[in-house]
């Protein structure tokens, strides 16, 4: 750790942690590349606060004290810009952006000559203007009108890549604009410590950073985690010679230490401009932060000059838009769809409408809690938002366009797709109905279930042939896969003689499979792949889980009794002075066992009556309270796994599927959680890309199979990152985490 002036100088020392702090601040905040710890920081960020606190006349503007908020204001005062921050004009397909590109060179007179362009993303976030005065970060205020902006300085210190002092900047004025945003893991961080505070939701990224922006107390602002990246500048009014191109003016920005979005490329002409276009628009979804399209300005500052602006938005440059991922439509009516586990999910149906690229008519509702918090009704105009592959959602209702007669989403009193009635309980968060086995869309979601990828991974099974052999009832269960005929399946619509011999060589690969995987395919009640694996390796075989109770996934032990005065017991049965075999107990437990009350001599005797059974006796054994026996299960799935195993109908099922030939290798035989191999026991893995040799799914497998954890985000327990090609984000958060990455030829030695 750096260790500076000597403590005894205090003026020296209060130079010397604020210039290291904004050094390592830059390092880890600007450029990803952190080299002081955690701990170290804090340490020294500490005392910085307390020689300030007594030496209030050390602080200075580009001290990152500043970083955590003042006192609250009383409101913002306007500041009118130097420079108008103008918006700019849209372009929503190639044609628009060849037209561009033929009016800057008409204008420029270079019809035959290619202009060159900066392509850079645009975020959606909230636009900002910076104001250095000799290096010093004095003053930020919000777009505003153009004109008029508000004076947020205490808001923006608080965003930590927001560099406080300039390296090595010249004196004068440096006026930089920006874009504030949140990124998407931060976002759904957020949420989750709002919901955890009952506090409201943010609706999306921008409005959280653009909230965040406008509280009065910077103090709250400081706890948001807000980013910024430096796009142009304003007036610059130094006594240097300054580049003559946007391109190396940004790069002139990032040697003084602002931050500036990576994905910034020089395109030599339009053409190069669209296929920049098409290449981050494929990429858009891998990005940590939302964009909404691409920026595209003339390359040359004196070309800029000479082209000017056209009322509110400059000729050289245009934004061209990706497809549109909100919009608004009519909600028509709402139907209820039964998944595998019976909950009733809400599905708007809407007046089609071009929403993410697609043509979009139906919409998750999520479940009724959402409806009622949305306040959304039938009739009503909403919101729907698509992202990528994702299901399409209804966001809220434009109740100011709400029409006089809407009505009401109420749930079914009874299942619309068998007719069993519909159960609602507060410990649930969503209404399932109560139909089961005789529900036909529980059957049928449970078989697409059984035959997916993660599951039984049946290749060819989709979703439209299940539901042919469910309709024709060649298929009731999933263990009547087993017993399909190749003449059965030529009877199907589609299906010819080379189909239906690939269909029944993947249903008889299925059968060499792994217990976990197989617990994971019965689609148990709220076990994902992850505590299937679990339970496999705990128990090793179906017969054991099966006949586990609640009792022992939970141990009630002995009330009363907690983990330190159960580690003690332990301790003292486990000596070799204990009483012979057949003697008398209860005098020996009384005296010996500290603060143990006659009432817990009882019980302990009651369940452990002889010296040898209380000598195996383990400290969970004895917990009023004691952990789950398998991690990740809970005293709700415990019972949920032991009603499923408890069910005639489901345990029928079981054997009929084992009887039908499905297998998985014993204990150590296989690349299943179940085995025992525990070379990589304690670390956990998360892994990320594509891989040449082995699938995802593979390398997880044989993870687990020497005893690692894998999860599926990267956090500060995350041990080791696998990573593949064309990572995107977590390899971003692992980085600046200081997680170990293993590429796929470290894989190969990690795994041997």
């Amino acid at each position: 750790m750096p260790s500076g002036p000597s403590k005894t100088n205090t003026a020296a020392r209060v130079v010397w942690l604020r210039e290291t702090l904004n050094h390592h601040s830059h390092l880890y905040h600007t450029l990803d590349k952190p080299e002081l710890p955690d701990a170290e920081y804090d340490k020294l960020f500490n005392e910085l606060i307390s020689l300030e606190e007594k030496n209030p006349e050390l602080q200075s503007p580009d001290s990152p004290t500043l970083r955590v908020g003042g006192q609250p204001l009383d409101k913002f005062e306007k500041v009118t810009h130097r420079q108008a921050m103008l918006s700019l004009g849209n372009a929503f397909e190639e044609k628009d952006l060849l037209d561009f590109d033929k009016r800057i060179k008409d204008r420029l007179k270079k019809t035959t000559e290619a202009v060159s362009y900066v392509a850079e993303p645009k975020l959606d976030g909230l636009a900002v203007s910076l104001s250095y005065q000799d290096g010093l970060f004095v003053q930020g205020a919000t777009r505003g009108n153009g004109q008029v902006g508000e004076d947020i300085t205490p808001n923006l210190r608080t965003i930590k890549s927001l560099p406080l002092k300039l390296d090595n900047a010249p004196d004068g004025l440096i006026e930089v604009r920006g874009e504030v945003f949140i990124d998407k893991p931060s976002f759904k961080a957020l949420n989750k410590e709002q919901q955890a505070r009952d506090d409201k939701v943010f609706v999306n990224p921008r409005n959280a950073a653009a909230g965040s922006l406008r509280l009065l107390d910077s103090s709250i602002t400081a706890s948001r985690p807000l980013s910024i990246y430096i796009y142009s500048t304003g007036p610059v009014e130094v006594d240097i010679d300054l580049p003559e191109t946007h391109w190396d003016m940004l790069q002139w920005l990032k040697s003084l230490g602002f931050p500036v979005n990576p994905e910034s490329k020089k395109q030599k002409d339009i053409s190069a401009c669209y296929k920049y276009y098409n290449t981050l628009l494929k990429k858009r979804e891998k990005l940590t932060y939302e964009i909404d399209g691409i920026v595209f300005k003339v390359d040359s500052l004196e070309q800029q000059q000479e082209l000017g602006y056209v009322s509110r938005a400059p000729r050289w440059a245009i934004a061209h838009k990706f497809p549109a991922e909100e919009a608004t439509t009519v909600l028509l009516a709402v139907d209820f769809q039964v998944g595998r586990t019976g909950a009733l999910t809400p599905v708007a149906r809407l007046e089609p409408v071009f929403v993410g690229g697609a043509m979009v008519s139906n919409a998750t509702l999520h479940n009724m809690d959402e409806v009622s918090r949305k306040g959304i009704r039938i009739g009503d105009t909403v919101i729907v938002r698509r992202a990528g592959d994702v299901i399409p959602e209804v966001v809220s209702a434009v109740e100011s366009q709400r029409p006089e007669k809407t009505k009401k989403i109420t749930l079914p009193k009874t299942c619309p797709e068998c007719g069993s009635a519909v159960i609602e309980s507060e410990e649930m968060a969503v209404a399932k109905c109560s139909g089961g086995f005789n529900c036909m869309a529980q059957r049928r979601e449970g078989i697409k279930h059984f035959v997916s990828r993660r599951a039984m991974n049946i290749d060819g099974l989709g979703e439209k042939l299940v539901e042919q052999l469910m309709q024709r009832e060649m298929v009731v269960t999933p263990s009547d896969l087993y017993h399909l005929k190749r003449e059965e399946l030529l009877q199907l619509d589609l299906v010819k003689d080379k189909t239906a011999d690939n269909l029944l060589g993947a249903i008889e690969q299925s059968k060499k499979t792994t217990l976990g995987r197989f617990l994971f395919s019965l689609g148990i009640p709220e076990v994902g792949e992850t505590t299937a694996a679990q339970l496999a390796a705990h128990f090793k075989t179906v017969e054991a889980l099966a006949d586990a109770n609640i009792d022992y996934f939970l141990p009630r032990g002995i009330e009363g009794i907690g983990k330190t005065r159960a580690d003690a017991m332990v301790e003292i049965f486990q000596s070799n002075d204990m009483p012979a075999e057949g003697a008398p107990l209860q005098e020996w437990l009384q005296s010996n066992l500290p603060r143990t009350k006659a009432s817990e001599v009882e019980q302990l005797l009651k369940k452990y009556p002889t010296a040898s059974a209380l000598k195996q006796v383990c400290a969970n054994d004895l917990q009023g309270r004691a952990a789950s026996r398998v991690e990740g299960v809970g005293e709700t799935m415990a019972g949920l796994i032991v009603g499923y195993f408890n069910d005639p109908q489901n345990t029928k099922e079981i054997k009929s599927l084992i009887d039908s030939g499905i297998q998985w290798p014993a204990e150590n035989e296989t690349g299943d959680a179940s085995a025992t191999n525990d070379a990589l026991a304690g670390k956990t893995f998360v892994i990320t890309g594509k891989f040449d040799a082995m699938s995802r799914d593979e390398i997880s497998a044989a993870l687990k199979a020497r005893g690692g954890k894998v999860t599926g985000s990267v956090s500060k327990n995350t041990s080791v990152l696998i990573c593949g090609e064309a990572a995107g984000s977590k390899l971003t958060k692992a980085e600046a985490l200081g997680i170990e990455i293993v590429d796929e030829q470290g894989l190969e030695s990690l795994l041997s």
